[in-house]
């Protein structure tokens, strides 16, 4: 009881509460916006442990100077009935990547309602896979 009636505690509780709000506020926006994308280091976590699929729809050429390792290039044009002739597995994750994160973004909700469960876009693309230092296959 003593705790709580001591004002300095009150005053530390109080702080904890408020930064802990804070450093939260950004991923409980995401969650509301529907965010669609991932960081680099979550993008990896989901390739190395859940198997995610790789979707670059970059230009091929831009795709042949470097990409991610096991991604498959696909045009962005008709990138609906591309992946569908790839019979991928529609319960596992489907990463897209383009050059800056937000031409992949715009085809995230076309895929989950094509039936995908899991869609997301590298936040920020391959620049920022290039700016996290991860390598990428010639």
């Amino acid at each position: 009881m003593e705790f709580i009636s001591n004002t300095n505690n009150l005053i530390l509780l109080a702080l904890m509460l408020v930064s802990g709000a804070m450093l939260m506020a950004p991923q409980l926006q995401g969650l509301m916006q529907g965010k669609v994308g991932v960081s680099p280091a979550i993008a990896t976590q989901l390739i190395n442990r859940s198997k995610a699929n790789i979707i670059d729809i970059r230009a091929q050429e831009d795709y042949q100077k470097g990409h991610i390792a096991r991604a498959r290039h696909l045009n962005s044009a008709d990138l609906l009935t591309s992946i569908a002739g790839m019979r991928l597995d529609k319960t596992a994750p489907v990463i897209l990547v383009c050059e800056t994160g937000l031409k992949s973004a715009s085809y995230v909700n076309k895929l989950l309602k094509e039936g995908y469960a899991d869609v997301v876009c590298l936040e920020g693309g391959i620049k920022a896979w290039n700016l996290a230092g991860l390598p990428l296959v010639k």
